[in-house]
C-alpha cells in the first residue's frame, strides 16, 4: 500500500548541504503551525521551538554541535526545547507549586512533545520540496547550547534541525530489516545477530563505499565500536538536566 505521503516518508533522506536561500516567513510560519499542532502528552504542550536567525547564536550551536554545516546561514537552523518552564510560571501564577515539573516523568513527556513536533516538522518540510537534517549533535556540549540560547531553568535543547533547500540528492542510507526490528506481542529474539545481519551489513558497507569511497563500515562494526565514543555519547547530559531543574526524581 503507498500515497503521496507515505512515499515522501519513505524517501527521506538526510541533507547536510544547503543553497544560500532562506526560508520565507509564510514557510517558516506553516512548519511552526504543523509543529503547534501535534499530539501532546496530558495536554501540557511542554515543548517550544526556536528558530536561530542570529549569526553568532547559531556559530555557538554549531561549536557546540562539532558539526560544520550547522554553522554559517545555508538552511534555517531551529532547536527544539523541553520546555517545563512556561508551566511552572502558570502554576506560580495560581500559587500552585511546581516541584512536579522536576520529575524524570514529565520530562519524558515533555521530550516526547519536542521530538513528535520535530518529526511532523520534518514530513511538512519535505512535502514542500524542502530538505533536513536531525541535530542530535547539539547534545555533545548541552551546557553550551544552554547558554547561548539563554535559557530558563526547566527547560533543555533536546533536538537542533536545519530545513531549507538541498543542494546535495544523497543515496537513500539502508536500514535495518522489518524482521529484525519489529515483532508480534513479544520481544523477537534472535540466537545470532551477527549472522542475521549479514546481508544487511554488506549492504550497508556498499552504500558508505559507493558514497566516499573511503569508509569501508558495516552497521554490526558501527554498533562495535562507535558507540560511546565523543561527542553526544559521553557528554554530561545527566548533570545539565539537574542544573535545568530537571529529572531530580
Amino acid at each position: 500500500m503507498t500515497n503521496d505521503t507515505i512515499a515522501l516518508q519513505l524517501a527521506h533522506r538526510t541533507i547536510r548541504a544547503y543553497k544560500e536561500q532562506p526560508l520565507t516567513d509564510a514557510e517558516v510560519t506553516t512548519l511552526m503551525d504543523v509543529a503547534r499542532h501535534t499530539a501532546t502528552a496530558s495536554y501540557l504542550q511542554a515543548c517550544t521551538i526556536l528558530h536561530i536567525t542570529d549569526p553568532q547564536i547559531r556559530e555557538k550551536i554549531a561549536a557546540a554541535s562539532g558539526q560544520p554545516y550547522v554553522g554559517g546561514t545555508a538552511g534555517d537552523l531551529f532547536i527544539f526545547l523541553v520546555d517545563m518552564y512556561r508551566n511552572s510560571r502558570i502554576r506560580a501564577e495560581q500559587g500552585v507549586s511546581s516541584e512536579a515539573l522536576s520529575s524524570m516523568n514529565l520530562f519524558l513527556a515533555a521530550a516526547e512533545d519536542a521530538l513528535l513536533s520535530a518529526q511532523n516538522v520534518v514530513v511538512a518540510a519535505e512535502s514542500m520540496g524542502l530538505g533536513t537534517v536531525y541535530l542530535g549533535s547539539i547534545l555533545a556540549d548541552p551546557r553550551g547550547v544552554v547558554e547561548a540560547l539563554n535559557l530558563p531553568p526547566l527547560t533543555f535543547p533536546i533536538l537542533g534541525m536545519i530545513v531549507g533547500h538541498p543542494d546535495q540528492e544523497p543515496g537513500m542510507k539502508p536500514r535495518l530489516p522489518l524482521s529484525v526490528m519489529t515483532g508480534q506481542n513479544t520481544y523477537p529474539h534472535v540466537e545470532s545477530y551477527t549472522e542475521l545481519l549479514a546481508d544487511y551489513d554488506r549492504e550497508v558497507t556498499e552504500y558508505y563505499d559507493l558514497r566516499s569511497g573511503s569508509r569501508l563500515e558495516s552497521f554490526t562494526h558501527l554498533v562495535g565500536t562507535a558507540i560511546g565514543v565523543g561527542g553526544a555519547h559521553v557528554s554530561p547530559i545527566l548533570e545539565v538536566l539537574h542544573e535545568q531543574g530537571l529529572c531530580l526524581r
